[in-house]
C-alpha cells in the first residue's frame, strides 16, 4: 500500500507531492516506533519505507559512523544551533552513562552525494577515489554529530596541552585522522571528514578556529550566531574536560566513540531530500520559519523550467541572501535577533497589500496577534509552493524580488535593533533606544509557538520609515511622535477610552500600503499619529476614566511603570552636573530582574514602618504602597537586598548592601528626606505627575484633588484647589 502511494497521487500524472511524502514519512515513523517497542528496543527511530530509504539494521557507534565516510552539511541546512542548554544536556547524558552501557543519540539521515557534485571537492577527491571514502550530505542529525566532533576536538586539544601521549592506546594524531582530517602529503593539506560546504559562512570558522587548520579562501571569518555557538560549545567542553584526570578523560573518549549509538539510514534517489528535510527536522531544537523558508526556496529553484545556469545562480543568490541575514542576526553577540521576528516584520511589509485578505482567509485575529500562523499558512503553505511553480504563477523573478527585499530590510532591521551602529545622530539613536525599551514589558509569546518570535506592529512601521525618511530631521520628528503615542497607549488602559477604542488605534496596514504606493510620506504618517495622540490627551472623559482606573488599581505591575521611572531617571541625569549614567538601561530592560523598588515595603513588618503608618487603615496603607510616588527604579537586582528595612537603613546602607545614597539619581534624590511617610509619598507622586505632563504633554485633571485621586491618595486631601 505504501509503495502504491509513493508512486502517484491523483491529478499529478504520477508525480509525488510534498504533502504525500510527508504523510508517508510520518506514517513510517509511527510504524517503526511500533516495531521497536514490540522488539523491546525502546528507542526513537525512523522507519524503513519501501522504495524510500536504505536503513542500517543496527545501532552503530560514532567510530563506525566515521568508517570510510566523509560528511558535509548541505547549503539548505542551518548552522550549529545548539546553545549552552542543549550542549549541557548532551554532556550530562554522557557523564550519567554507566560503564559498558550504551546511549541512543538519535537518527542520522544521510544523502549520498552524486559524483557530479563531489567531483568539485578538489581537496577531498583523493579520499573518495583513492581511499574509497563515501561522501554524504547530512539531512538530519547535524546538531548531534557536530556536538560529538566538538567534544572529540576538545579531547585532542587537552591531550596536546597536557602532553598526554595516548588515550586507550590511541594517540591524538590517530584520533584526529579518525574523526577530524586526513592528509595525503604529510599535513601540508587536509581533507576534513566532517564540515560544511565551502559556501556556508561557518565553513571557514570551523576549519580555522575549531580544527585549527587554514582555509584556502577565507570568507572573512565573520562571527554569526552559528559560529558563536561553535565557539561556545568547544569552550564548554574544554572547560569541563580540564576538571578530569586522565582515567576519566579516557572514559569520556570511550563513551563518545563506542557507546553513543546512532541509527543511520540513507535516502534513496527517488525521495525528495528537501521535503524529507522539512519533515524530519521536527525534533530537538525546532527549525525556525526562516530556516524552513531557505530550504523551500532552494527546493523550488530546482523545479523551474529554466536553464541550469539560471538555477545555479538562483540557488547561489538564495544562499548569499541567507548568509547576509544570519550574519546580521548574529552580529550582536549579546543581543541575538530572533530569526522569525525579522521574517515576520518583513512579511508584513512585503505582503502589506494582501494582509487583509490573508487574515480573512485564515480567520485569524486582526493583523499581528496571530502573525506566525499567517506567516506559516501563507508564506510556506500557499505562496512559495510547488503547485505555483508548475502552474507558472511563481517564477524565478518572484523569488529574486523577494530575496532582494529581504537583503534590503535586514540591514535596516539591524540598525533599528542596534542604532548606535547606524551612524545616526545622538537624538535619533536615543529615541530608537527608548522605543525598543518600551517594547520590552509588552512582548507577547504564543505558547504554541515557543521560540518563534512575533513582531510588535510598531516595529514594522519604524522599519519602513527608517527606509523611507528623506532626512534625519523628518526621522527624528517621527520617532518622537511615535514614542509619545506608544507610551500613552501603555499608560492608558483600553477600558479608559471614551467611545470606540479603535478610533485611537493606528491603522498600520493602511499606512504601509499608502506608503508603498506613494500616497503617503513619513511626514504624513507623523501628522496622522500626532492627530490621534492629540485626540487622546484632549478627551476629558478618557482622562476622567484614567484617574478612576489608577485610583482603583494602583500603579504596581502596570506596563508603563518601568519605562516611566527609567525616563525620570534620565531626566535627573540630564539636569545633573555629572551627566553620568548610573542606571544601565540595557541591563535594566533586557535582563528581566525585578527592578522596581517599593520604598514603603509591601511587607512592612519592621517597627519603624508599623509606627509610621499606624494611623492609616489597611486599605489606605495598601494604596500608599502602590501609589506612583512610592516606586523607584534601582540599579541591578538591588531591591531584594533592601526589602523590609527601615527607610534610614535603605537610605544609608551598611556593610551588606549599598543604600540609596550611592545609587541612581532617583535614589539619591530620596536621601533628601529624613523619613518616608504618607506626606513624602504624596509629594513625590505630585512631582512625578508634573514630570508626566512636562515629558509627554499629558495633563492629569485640573486640580490637586484630581491628581490625588489619580495617585490613589484621596484620603490625604486637605482641600481641593485649582492648579
Amino acid at each position: 500500500m505504501l509503495s502504491r502511494l509513493c508512486e502517484s497521487r491523483p491529478g499529478t500524472s504520477g508525480q509525488v507531492g510534498p504533502k504525500y511524502i510527508i504523510l508517508l514519512v510520518l506514517l513510517g515513523k509511527i510504524l517503526y516506533n511500533l516495531i521497536t517497542i514490540c522488539c523491546s528496543i525502546g528507542d526513537k527511530s525512523l522507519v524503513v519505507v519501501e522504495r524510500c530509504t536504505v536503513m542500517n539494521e543496527q545501532l552503530i557507534t560514532l567510530s563506525k559512523v566515521f568508517s570510510e565516510r566523509i560528511f558535509r552539511i548541505p547549503d539548505y541546512q542551518r548552522g550549529y544551533a545548539w546553545t549552552e542548554k542543549e550542549v549541557m544536556e548532551f554532556w550530562s547524558d554522557l557523564l550519567r552513562l554507566s560503564d559498558n552501557k550504551n546511549h541512543y543519540v538519535g537518527v542520522l539521515t544521510l544523502e549520498p552525494v552524486q559524483e557530479s557534485t563531489y567531483s568539485q571537492w578538489v581537496d577531498d577527491l583523493w579520499l573518495i577515489r583513492s581511499k574509497k571514502f563515501s561522501p554524504y550530505y547530512i539531512v538530519d542529525g547535524q546538531q548531534r554529530l557536530t556536538t560529538s566532533i566538538l567534544l572529540i576536538k576538545a579531547i585532542i586539544n587537552l591531550m596536546n596541552q597536557k602532553n598526554i601521549d595516548k588515550l586507550n592506546y590511541t594517540s591524538s594524531v590517530d584520533i584526529s585522522k579518525r574523526f577530524i582530517a586526513e592528509s595525503k602529503d604529510e599535513n601540508k593539506s587536509n581533507s576534513y571528514l566532517f564540515g560544511y560546504e565551502i559556501a556556508n559562512p561557518s565553513y571557514s570558522y570551523l576549519v580555522d578556529y575549531v580544527y585549527s587548520g587554514k582555509t584556502v579562501d577565507k570568507l572573512g571569518n565573520k562571527e554569526t550566531t552559528y559560529t558563536l555557538n561553535l565557539k561556545n560549545a568547544l569552550a564548554f567542553f574544554e572547560k569541563e574536560l580540564k576538571k578530569l584526570n586522565q582515567n576519566q578523560l579516557e572514559q569520556v573518549y570511550t563513551k563518545i566513540t563506542q557507546h553513543f549509538l546512532f541509527n543511520t539510514y540513507e535516502i534513496s534517489s527517488d525521495i525528495d531530500v528537501f521535503v524529507t528535510f522539512e519533515t524530519m527536522n521536527n525534533r530537538g531544537k525546532p527549525l525556525s520559519y526562516l530556516e524552513l523558508l531557505k530550504n523551500r526556496l532552494i527546493y523550488l529553484s530546482t523545479l523551474f523550467t529554466v536553464s541550469d545556469d539560471i538555477k545555479t545562480r538562483l540557488r547561489r543568490d538564495i544562499n548569499d541572501c541567507w548568509k547576509d541575514i544570519y550574519h546580521v542576526l548574529g552580529q550582536g553577540k549579546t543581543n541575538y535577533l530572533p530569526d522569525d521576528e525579522f521574517l515576520d516584520a518583513h512579511f508584513h511589509i512585503y505582503f502589506c497589500h494582501e494582509l487583509s485578505e490573508i487574515s480573512k482567509k485564515y480567520r485569524r485575529q486582526p493583523y499581528f496577534y496571530q502573525a506566525n500562523m499567517l506567516l506559516y499558512d501563507y508564506l510556506l503553505d500557499e505562496y512559495f509552493v510547488t503547485e505555483k511553480v508548475f502552474a507558472s504563477t511563481l517564477k524565478t523573478n518572484d523569488i529574486i524580488d523577494y530575496i532582494d527585499s529581504l537583503k534590503e530590510s535586514i540591514k535596516t532591521w539591524f540598525y533599528f535593533n542596534n542604532p548606535s551602529e547606524a551612524g545616526y545622530s545622538e537624538d535619533i539613536v536615543e529615541y530608537i533606544r527608548k522605543i525598543n525599551y518600551l517594547f520590552r514589558p509588552q512582548r507577547i509569546r504564543d505558547r504554541r509557538y515557543v521560540g518563534r518570535e512575533r513582531t510588535n506592529p510598531y516595529k514594522v512601521l519604524i522599519l519602513v520609515c527608517l527606509q523611507n525618511a528623506k532626512d534625519e530631521k523628518t526621522l527624528l520628528k517621527f520617532l518622537r511622535i511615535l514614542e509619545r503615542y506608544i507610551f500613552l497607549k501603555e499608560l492608558i488602559p483600553f477600558e479608559c477610552y471614551d467611545g470606540d477604542f479603535s478610533l485611537f488605534n493606528l491603522d498600520i496596514t493602511d499606512m504601509l500600503i499608502k506608503l508603498d504606493k506613494g500616497d503617503l510620506t513619513v511626514v504624513g504618517i507623523s501628522e496622522k499619529i500626532d492627530k490621534i495622540t492629540t485626540d487622546i490627551v484632549e478627551n476629558d472623559t478618557t482622562t476622567k476614566n484614567l484617574i478612576a482606573f489608577y485610583k482603583r488599581n494602583g500603579f504596581y505591575n502596570q506596563n508603563f511603570l518601568r519605562y516611566f521611572l527609567c525616563e525620570y531617571e534620565v531626566s535627573l541625569m540630564k539636569s545633573s552636573k555629572a551627566d553620568i549614567e548610573k542606571l544601565n538601561r540595557d541591563v535594566y530592560f533586557n535582563k528581566g530582574y525585578n527592578s522596581i523598588e517599593h520604598i514603603y515595603p509591601q511587607r512592612a513588618r519592621q517597627d519603624y514602618w508599623l509606627e509610621l503608618f499606624k494611623s492609616y487603615t489597611q486599605k489606605q496603607r495598601s494604596s500608599l504602597r502602590n501609589s506612583l510616588g512610592n516606586f523607584v527604579a534601582v540599579s541591578e537586582a538591588k531591591n531584594g537586598r533592601l526589602g523590609n528595612k527601615p527607610f534610614p537603613e535603605k537610605k544609608n546602607g551598611n556593610h551588606s548592601f549599598v543604600g540609596y545614597k550611592y545609587g541612581t539619581y532617583a535614589e539619591i534624590e530620596l536621601t533628601e528626606c529624613d523619613d518616608w511617610g504618607a506626606d513624602e509619598i504624596k509629594k513625590r507622586g505630585l512631582k512625578l505627575i508634573n514630570f508626566l505632563n512636562d515629558r509627554w504633554k499629558y495633563k492629569i485633571g485640573n486640580s490637586t484633588s484630581d491628581k490625588l485621586d489619580f495617585l490613589g491618595l484621596s484620603f490625604l486631601k486637605s482641600k481641593s484647589k485649582k492648579v
